[in-house]
């Protein structure tokens, strides 16, 4: 899983849906690269659906840290993210989430695609 494929632009948002198997490294430089697309098309939301990837490990915390900086630098605090995940990338507890806020990056983790896309819809 190479290239940024299942990527489409909608009316207030895009959405980003890689499916097939992928490890922690190669999903985490897609998500960025479509984070960075975004930004580059002054698109301001962006819905991701990681729960087609399989072979996942779940990344420890570090790995979680450079993660998040990586997309809040590419993001440049000018997109919204929602991430849709399973339980598994989601650990209990928001370090993620406090770290990416804490460089100024608005986003959330969600395990339904439904309730991640009415939070990011809202206004930024």
């Amino acid at each position: 899983m190479k290239k940024l494929e299942h990527f489409e632009l909608k009316k207030e948002h895009a959405v980003f849906c890689p499916v097939g198997p992928a490890s922690f490294d190669e999903l985490a430089d897609l998500i960025s690269r479509a984070v960075l697309r975004c930004r580059q098309k002054e698109i301001e939301k962006l819905l991701i659906d990681s729960t087609g990837v399989s072979g996942l490990q779940p990344p420890g915390m570090a790995e979680r840290y450079n993660f998040v900086e990586r997309i809040s630098s590419n993001a440049k605090s000018s997109v919204k993210i929602a991430h849709v995940a399973s339980p598994k990338w989601v650990r209990s507890g928001k370090f993620a989430v406090t770290v990416a806020k804490n460089r100024g990056l608005d986003a959330e983790n969600f395990h339904s695609a439904s309730t991640a896309l009415e939070w990011l819809l809202k206004s930024k």
